[in-house]
């Protein structure tokens, strides 16, 4: 009976292991490439690793899929080679419309995800449809394609379907090379009919984050990543200031070179360096408006060089947020692993900084210091961390310092945390004008269940009054925020359901102060919504919020409604519509008032090569305050590596109860040619007309004119 039950447990175990073993795909290293070109002859792929298992992961979960799938894989030294063989039953079903870059969500498409660093943190992603049109990116905490990799890909039509070809050159990436190399792998096709998603691995619903799903690819041996790469960069800058009211112009012109360093002394490390960068070349930032000026508002990194991260960095309380460095003059990052343990580190130099940016005197000006280090140790076969980080920042004689341990455990595939506590020290001017130092802490607790069906969150952080993050992002000091949050999710079975997913859900919070002496505020939302087969889905709630603010109660209270619909291929359309009681806006010390909101968006695709998307928003208090958005951006991709981008954005308030106007227009074309991974051309400009009226009982009127234009042209010389 023991050896019965012994035999049972090692049986149940093996098996056990087996379900939860990661897919290895042994990539072979071929002497002859494929030409990419869309078209298969015989024989071209026939040295290459070939994978045709997959998965319909939505709306099915984990079901056969309606159409099958082929992989196939293959590398040499100087690239990584994928195609795809995408099979339909009904060719009608294929969407095969062209799409500028990065926008070929509209159709059929295949990506492959590559974990370079097999850091179950970060990966590349590249892909392509039918028309060989590209999207790439990085996928961190979300998917961001605001990096583009310089990549070869083709695609044709045929009988039974379509098939893509990819190369990746090695030298476009950054990653682990040597002896017997493993990377994190992950494929995945939609089939835009539908919607549908197949994957090449198992995805389960409970449990398990994005990464834990990648299969592994294992090289014999990567070309050794010793490798320099001096980028030099000159940039021609143009800057007109006009002042129409004082009839004053001012022109600033200046040529100046740019230099990055890319540096690998070997595989598990890496050091990048950029002096006198120019960020101008990024993409706008969303435009956004809200009456409630409260809160400071977030914005979302978006510039390459703090992006690229081989083990990125991220904590429910932002310590590290690379927006406060404005203007670096130098900066430099390295990233590697030792002994089993990953770091991370960057430090930058901003120019020029006015010392209310930190809370100083507006007089005081200084280069300001900022730099991060982080140390980590990944603990259960990776599925959870012990880490440990700093940061800080000099300005002037005043410093600024922050520790933060944190980690992540996964106690099951249901269950998840992360833990974290901070303490800071900031210099500040007492009464008497001498340097007093502040000492403040904070803490965060974040815990989720999700079975595929029911999902539940309980997340609590707090901070003092004295703690300081000033590489960070804070939301509000003094005070302990609690929140629970419950889903219940309804999944379709199989593409052929009309219903493809719903839920009902209920999120509440609670903020106090730091001794849990008063309320703050709190708030209640319910939310349902549902989407449906044919590309259009609902969304709709109700929240009712309590905010305690200048020795007064607001109760806000407003119902929302979210529709987005496609009802044809070459347009999108969403809206949101929001009306509420009593919102308040903080100026000048606290209004209350009937509350309207209306967001609409509009993508348009009506040829091959133009993408047009519409954005327009309106918030207003009743008698009190109105603000109105547009945003216009359109980009017309001529070739994978030669496109033009615009944005143009309108934004006007209205303070009625002051008789102050506020209007702005702004305007961003962006020029890109990238003929090859080495060269890079950019040509752009940015421009703004602000003007702004105050009638009250010293007359104000103000109307500004900001131009920028400049010409940027890097190459990258591979020392070694």
């Amino acid at each position: 009976m023991k050896k019965i039950i012994l035999n049972l447990i090692l049986i149940l175990t093996f098996t056990f292991s087996i379900l939860k073993a990661k897919e290895i795909i042994e990539v072979p290293m071929i002497t002859n490439a494929p030409i990419i070109d869309g078209v298969i002859e015989e024989g071209e792929w026939s040295a290459a690793v070939s994978w045709d298992r997959f998965y319909q992961t939505s709306p099915g979960d984990n079901t056969e899929p309606s159409e099958r799938t082929e992989i196939y894989l293959a590398y040499d030294k100087e690239n990584i080679y994928c195609m795809a063989k995408c099979y339909f039953d009904d060719l009608s079903r294929l969407r095969d419309n062209h799409c500028s870059r990065d926008h070929i969500y509209t159709t059929d498409r295949v990506f492959f995800f590559f974990d370079t660093f097999h850091s179950n943190a970060q990966a590349y992603y590249i892909g392509c449809n039918a028309n060989g049109e590209q999207a790439d990116g990085i996928a961190i905490n979300d998917i961001d394609p605001s990096i583009d990799i310089y990549y070869h890909s083709a695609g044709s039509k045929n009988s039974e379907g379509y098939v893509i070809e990819m190369s990746l050159p090695l030298e476009s990436i950054k990653y682990k090379s040597g002896k017997d190399v493993t990377w994190g792998v992950f494929f995945k096709r939609h089939i835009t009919d539908g919607p549908e998603e197949v994957c090449g691995f198992p995805v389960p619903r409970g449990g398990g984050n994005f990464y834990d799903n990648y299969g592994v690819l294992r090289f014999a041996e990567l070309p050794n990543n010793i490798n320099l790469k001096l980028i030099p960069s000159l940039l021609g800058n143009n800057h007109t200031h006009n002042n129409k009211i004082a009839g004053e112009e001012n022109t600033d012109s200046e040529f100046q070179p740019e230099l990055n360093i890319f540096f690998e002394p070997n595989s598990n490390f890496t050091f990048t360096a950029t002096i006198n960068p120019d960020f101008n070349i990024i993409e706008a930032d969303g435009l956004e408006i809200d009456v409630n000026t409260r809160y400071p508002r977030y914005f979302q990194e978006k510039r390459p060089f703090f992006i690229e991260q081989s083990n990125p960095f991220s904590t429910d309380l932002i310590i590290f947020n690379t927006r406060n460095i404005v203007d670096p003059y130098l900066g430099g990052k390295f990233s590697g692993s030792i002994a089993g343990l990953s770091l991370y580190g960057v430090a930058a130099n901003d120019q020029d900084i006015y010392g209310d940016r930190f809370d100083y005197a507006d007089s005081l000006k200084s280069d300001a210091v900022f730099g991060f280090l982080s140390l980590s140790k990944k603990l259960r076969n990776g599925n959870s961390f012990l880490r440990a980080a700093a940061t800080m920042r000099r300005f002037d004689d005043y410093d600024n310092y922050l520790i933060s341990l944190d980690a992540n455990n996964r106690f099951s595939d249901r269950i998840d945390a992360d833990f974290q506590l901070v303490g800071s020290s900031n210099d500040i001017l007492d009464d008497n004008d001498q340097i007093e130092t502040k000492y403040g802490y904070g803490y965060s607790v974040d815990m989720d269940y999700y079975d595929g069906t029911w999902f539940i969150n309980f997340e609590s952080n707090g901070i003092t009054e004295d703690y300081t993050a000033d590489l960070g992002y804070i939301y509000d000091k003094n005070s302990i925020f609690t929140n629970t949050h419950f889903e219940y999710q309804i999944h379709g079975k199989t593409d052929k359901d009309f219903i493809r997913y719903m839920e009902i859900a209920s999120s509440q919070y609670i903020k106090t102060k730091f001794d849990l002496s008063d309320i703050i505020s709190h708030h209640w939302e319910v939310i349902c919504g549902a989407q449906f087969k044919n590309n259009f889905s609902v969304w709709s709630g109700l929240e009712t919020q309590m905010e305690y603010y200048l020795g007064e109660e607001f109760n806000m209270y407003y119902p929302w409604l979210s529709l987005t619909y496609e009802p044809i291929k070459q347009l999108n359309i969403n809206v949101l519509l929001v009306d509420g009681e009593g919102l308040y806006y903080n100026y000048p010390s606290g209004e209350i008032g009937d509350y309207y909101k209306y967001e609409s968006t509009f993508n348009i695709r009506p040829v091959n090569f133009f993408d047009l998307e519409f954005k327009q928003k309106y918030q207003e208090i009743a008698d009190k305050f109105i603000a109105r958005s547009y945003e216009m951006k359109a980009k017309f991709q001529f070739h994978k590596n030669f496109w033009f981008r615009v944005i143009a954005q309108v934004t006007n308030y209205d303070m009625i109860e002051i008789d102050e106007k506020w209007e702005r227009l702004g305007v961003y074309p962006l020029f890109t040619y990238k003929p090859s991974s080495k060269t890079a051309i950019y040509l752009g400009a940015s421009g703004s007309d602000r003007s702004e009226e105050q009638i009250s009982v010293n007359y104000q009127f103000k109307d500004e004119v900001d131009t920028t234009y400049f010409l940027k042209v890097s190459y990258t010389f591979d020392i070694m």
